[in-house]
């Protein structure tokens, strides 16, 4: 298949981030509107991505309901996810991607739980057990590589969840 640029990372590789937003760039890039694939980050130790990169990001997606009165069952062949990383497992491929300037993006669902302070968080653990954690960890890389902020879109499931994540990071 045609390599494309990483642009996203995405926290989480549950199956609401596959179904969707990953679905979604997959539309984007067959529609030749965006020019870019998603990596995947694992947000806990015990995760999917060697799932995932076992059958090389690509996997099946089936919508089933009805669209304009009519019964419809669409299967597509996903191929917006680049690689998968485990930050538990390769915490320098996580930073890395902070120092790739095509990535703008960060999508995360780490369920309701996974946007919460954890005080016993430190700058130095490798990788922090919190998702804020790991953000700040990869925000601060970014930060001193020079390289612009990311534009970060938080699907997890609480009110304010934006602002409850950056409270979080900035604690």
């Amino acid at each position: 298949g045609i390599i494309m640029k990483e642009r996203i990372i995405q926290f989480g590789e549950g199956n609401f981030l596959r179904g969707f937003v990953d679905y979604f760039v997959h539309k984007l890039n067959e529609k030749e509107l965006f020019d870019g694939s998603v990596v995947v980050v694992q947000p806990i130790a015990s995760g999917l991505v060697d799932v995932l990169n076992g059958q090389n990001g690509v996997y099946n997606l089936y919508l089933r309901g009805i669209e304009n009165g009519k019964e419809v069952c669409e299967h597509t062949e996903i191929h917006s996810i680049s690689r998968g990383i485990n930050p538990y497992a390769d915490y320098e491929a996580y930073l890395e991607l902070a120092h790739n300037p095509d990535i703008r993006y960060i999508i995360s669902n780490t369920t309701e739980a996974g946007i919460a302070f954890d005080p016993d968080c430190k700058l130095t653990d490798k990788p922090a057990l919190s998702f804020p954690g790991k953000l700040t960890q990869l925000l601060l890389e970014r930060f001193n590589a020079g390289l612009p902020g990311f534009e970060i879109l938080c699907c997890e499931l609480i009110d304010h969840n934006g602002d409850e994540l950056k409270r979080c990071v900035n604690c």
